[in-house]
């Protein structure tokens, strides 16, 4: 088979050369919740990531200007053949502790990226990698079981660790104390106060310029964290509510940074025979679909700003959007009727999970929600779930029977549709067929076939209705009219790579 050579050049973006004689700063970033680990590959929670990246790089990275794909640690990959890569690392880079960045530590990190146990959040995208070996000290060749298309994705995610310093202190300790390759060094943690990171001073590539610490703060609440950023308290503040957005889009000395979402946002319907409900009866779950007014959601709550969903979970952008669907329209006499057909005709009660201060106007979603639910019979009992107890909840699989939730992963049917498997840790239904299109879908080539499985797999969730299709979800940040060029992307990421603060 002819190579198949993808070679990615160094950008100015991220030169080796750092700025000198910029005045320095602290950055203050206000999150939702304070994280659980700073270990990028122990978690895909957002506020999770955007700590623990500043210290810890990844191979490679996707860029949110025109989602490029770009160098980090490794300047450069070749697909020798389909099932074969050839990596080219960045010469001259050490971790913060002088340790060496070399082929030695990326098959450090490479084996625990792998380990299910250790990096359990990324065993979708790790799955089809099958070893790796030291070419020299610049170089590695990993192999995969089967050829896989998302392949740049998982390059991505891969993010490199010191050996000797992982060996010394084990999985649970490196989260909480990280040593990396970043632009930022660890530097003291306040549990649910602050966590504070100093500039790397030693950094390989350009360092933000003005920005010799950065402290990143849990404020849960939604209007404390547009209120601090209109004080000037913080120079980021993510997530915010269309609401807070609307309020501080005039001020002058705030930037308004709406961001187009990957987030999927849903209601989970458990189908699982363990989790003993009537969700396991589909109708049951198409008459919830058409009893929620999704639109009313968006125009009431959001202004507008959130996008409807066309009953899948694919957005019209992404390979596999199947244009013969559309939503479960609103419709409470055809959700009574399905009730009534499935031995519900006076409805039934249930338990109803939700974050309250996960996502922007979660609570209020959720009960906007069972308030439709209610006008067809459902009665929801419905549990406020903290951020921190919320995100524990996901990873047990303890969000049955039905519960809100939204979903973001990169930008890949695969990664989008692989949460629906019935292996996926997430998952809260089990289905062959749909397995069995999931599983085809992760390792077809071929484009056009490829979009066709997922255009079936498409219908396929929309026939078994896992979830009530929300919608799509536009996120808001606030940021310093001080602070340029700031980075985010569709799932809920953020990067300080080039960024600068003023004085």
């Amino acid at each position: 088979m002819k190579k198949i050579i993808r070679k990615l050049l160094l950008t100015s973006m991220l030169s080796v050369a750092t700025l000198a004689g910029a005045s320095a700063a602290t950055l203050t970033v206000a999150q939702n919740f304070d994280p659980q680990t700073l270990w990028p590959n122990g978690t895909t929670a957002s506020d999770n990531l955007n700590a623990g990246s500043a210290i810890v790089e990844a191979l490679f990275w996707v860029d949110p200007h025109g989602e490029e794909f770009k160098p980090l640690l490794a300047t450069s990959y070749e697909l020798e053949d389909p099932k074969t890569i050839l990596v080219k690392l960045r010469d001259g880079v050490q971790f913060s502790n002088g340790e060496a960045m070399n082929a030695d530590a990326v098959i450090h990190s490479f084996n625990i990226f792998v380990d299910k146990e250790k990096s359990p959040a990324y065993a979708r995208v790790s799955d089809p990698f099958d070893g790796i070996e030291k070419v020299d000290d610049l170089t590695v060749r990993m192999t995969l079981k089967y050829p896989f298309p998302p392949i740049e994705l998982a390059l991505s995610q891969l993010y490199i660790t010191p050996p000797g310093y992982w060996n010394e202190v084990g999985l649970e300790a490196y989260g909480q104390k990280p040593i990396g390759t970043g632009p930022f060094v660890f530097d003291s943690w306040a549990r649910d106060d602050r966590l504070v990171m100093k500039a790397n001073d030693k950094y390989w590539g350009k360092l933000p310029e003005g920005i010799d610490e950065v402290v990143w703060k849990p404020v849960p609440d939604d209007i404390a964290r547009a209120a601090g950023l209109t004080t000037g308290e913080y120079d980021i503040a993510s997530n915010l509510a269309v609401t807070s957005a609307m309020e501080v889009k005039d001020n002058p000395e705030v930037d308004l940074v709406p961001v187009p979402s990957y987030r999927i946002y849903q209601i989970i319907l458990s189908s699982l025979e363990e989790h003993e409900s009537p969700l396991i009866d589909k109708k049951v779950r198409q008459a919830l679909n058409y009893a929620v007014d999704k639109q009313a959601i968006i125009d009431s709550l959001f202004f507008g700003n959130a996008v409807a969903l066309n009953g899948q979970v694919l957005r019209k952008p992404q390979i596999g959007f199947n244009p013969d669907l559309s939503d479960y329209p609103y419709d409470p006499d055809k959700a009574r009727a399905l009730l009534a057909e499935a031995g519900y005709p006076d409805g039934f009660e249930i338990t109803f999970k939700f974050p309250s201060g996960r996502y922007a106007q979660d609570r209020e979603v959720s009960e906007a929600v069972a308030g439709m639910l209610s006008e067809v019979g459902v009665k929801a009992d419905m549990v406020a779930l903290e951020p921190g107890e919320f995100l524990r909840q996901l990873r047990a699989k303890e969000l049955q029977p039905m519960a809100f939730v939204g979903l973001a992963p990169q930008d890949d049917p695969d990664l989008q549709v692989a949460q629906y498997h019935s292996t996926w840790r997430y998952s809260y239904i089990k289905n062959a067929e749909l397995d069995a299109l999931i599983d085809a879908g992760k390792q077809e080539m071929d484009r056009e076939k490829r979009v066709q499985i997922y255009k079936d797999a498409m219908a396929l969730m929309h026939e078994e209705a896992p979830i009530i299709f929300l919608y799509g979800g536009v996120d808001f940040y606030g940021t310093s009219a001080k602070l340029s060029n700031f980075m985010a992307r569709g799932d809920g990421r953020f990067f300080l790579y080039d960024t600068a603060l003023s004085e």
